[in-house]
């Protein structure tokens, strides 16, 4: 059996850079130039199935390239067997992988409708409205929900630091100073640059708006 080079680092995990010209080879920060270990073949990026179990069988090294502001992933080298027996698992898996998908997708769009009949029905609360305003507390509680909720957004409804009652009043009085007051207009028709004595005009526009606010929530909480 032919010996393994102790130097070569195949039995290591490490980042590598590529040769800038064809004369230099491939660099790491712990060793320096360094030479890709035979019968090791770069993997490009793509499939992030068969990339995890490449790593998940032993040794490989990332191959990154510096770029500006941020390192950009190439692909990974590793054993031309790893990869091989990686992709014959990927394609023996794929059927199955598929259907789960799918009963995962499912199962997280049932998630989310739940979470934003949730969010509805405490923005309902919070808002208190008289029953003669039914209708408009449901629709806004229903509008709240909806732009609150978006996945992947960074809006409030998504945060978890915050429990669903204080999630749903900062998101049904940010809906109504948008929807039923003049604070956005004021801010089209206002210039200013949040800066120095401007941003205080800023602070004044919001404080109305929420003063708006508290008149609109009281009005429609009347039960006379």
């Amino acid at each position: 059996m032919q010996m393994r080079n102790k130097q070569d680092h195949s039995d290591e995990i490490l980042w590598v850079y590529p040769p800038r010209t064809e004369s230099q080879n491939w660099w790491c920060r712990q060793y320096g130039d360094i030479e890709i270990p035979e019968r090791w073949e770069s993997l490009s990026p793509g499939d992030a199935f068969v990339t995890r179990q490449v790593k998940l069988m032993g040794p490989h090294w990332v191959a990154k390239k510096r770029a500006k502001g941020y390192t950009k992933t190439l692909g990974i080298w590793a054993p031309k067997e790893n990869i091989e027996a990686a992709q014959k698992l990927a394609e023996e898996t794929r059927a199955q992988r598929e259907a789960n998908r799918v009963i995962s997708r499912a199962a997280r769009e049932r998630q989310e409708v739940k979470y934003q009949e949730q969010f509805a029905e405490a923005v309902y609360k919070y808002l208190g409205f008289a029953p003669r305003h039914e209708k408009l507390a449901r629709d806004i509680a229903r509008g709240v929900a909806e732009h609150a909720t978006q996945v992947g957004s960074d809006r409030v409804g998504r945060t978890r630091k915050l429990p669903l009652e204080e999630k749903a009043m900062l998101a049904a009085r940010a809906y109504i100073r948008n929807n039923y007051t003049k604070y956005e207009d004021r801010l089209l028709n206002s210039e200013f640059p949040l800066e120095s004595g401007d941003y205080l005009c800023y602070r004044g526009i919001k404080s109305e708006a929420n003063e708006a606010v508290d008149k609109f929530l009281s009005h429609h909480q009347n039960r006379r």
